[in-house]
C-alpha cells in the first residue's frame, strides 16, 4: 500500500478506478450514490479534494506490486457530528483481486497505521460490503465494535489502540 499523493500515475489510476467504484455503488439504486456519469462535471472536483485536503489520506492498495484498489482515510472535520478520529471514507478493491485477502489485509494495515476511534459506513443494501466489514472489523477488535443503522447506512464504530513498540515490550 502506498500514499497516492506521491505520483501522478497513482492519482490517475484512482480517477479511472473511481468510475468503476461509483458504478458498483449505484447498482443498489438507493439514491445514496449517483448513477455513473450523473456527476461527470463534479467527479474531477470531488477527487481533487482527496489529494488537496490535509485531513484526507488517499492510498493505493497493491497486490504483488500491482494496483488493486484504493482507500481514503479521512479525519472528520471539527464541526462534524462524528466523534471518530478516523473514517474509512472510500474503499474499493478491483473485482479480480477480491476474495484473496487483498482488501482485508489493506484494511488491517490502515487501521493499525491510524490508532484511535474509527467509523466505517456502508450502504445497508450492499450485502457484500456489510459482510466484509463485519468480518474484518470483528477480527480486528475481537468482536468489540458497535453497529447502528440510520438513513440507509450502517455505521461501525470501534477503537484501534496503538501497537506497543519494541521498546515498550
Amino acid at each position: 500500500m502506498r500514499d497516492a499523493r506521491h505520483t501522478a500515475e497513482d492519482r490517475e489510476w484512482i480517477r479511472a478506478a473511481y468510475r468503476d467504484y461509483l458504478s458498483e455503488l449505484s447498482l443498489a439504486k438507493t439514491g445514496l450514490f449517483p448513477a455513473l456519469g450523473e456527476w461527470d462535471d463534479r467527479e474531477g472536483e470531488f477527487l481533487a479534494g482527496w489529494f488537496g485536503d490535509p485531513w484526507a489520506h488517499p492510498f493505493v492498495i497493491l497486490q504483488s506490486g500491482v494496483r488493486a484498489g484504493f482507500a481514503l482515510v479521512a479525519r472528520p472535520v471539527a464541526q462534524s457530528q462524528s466523534r471518530a478520529d478516523f473514517r474509512m471514507a472510500d474503499f474499493f478493491v478491483v473485482r479480480n483481486a477480491r476474495r484473496r485477502g487483498v482488501g482485508a489485509n489493506a484494511a488491517a494495515l490502515l487501521f493499525s497505521r491510524f490508532a484511535g476511534e474509527w467509523e466505517v459506513l456502508e450502504d445497508e443494501h450492499n450485502r457484500e460490503a456489510l459482510q466484509f466489514w463485519r468480518r474484518v472489523i470483528g477480527r480486528l477488535t475481537a468482536g468489540r465494535y458497535s453497529e447502528s443503522a440510520a438513513a440507509g447506512e450502517v455505521r461501525h464504530r470501534f477503537r484501534v489502540d496503538p501497537r506497543p513498540s519494541v521498546r515498550d515490550a
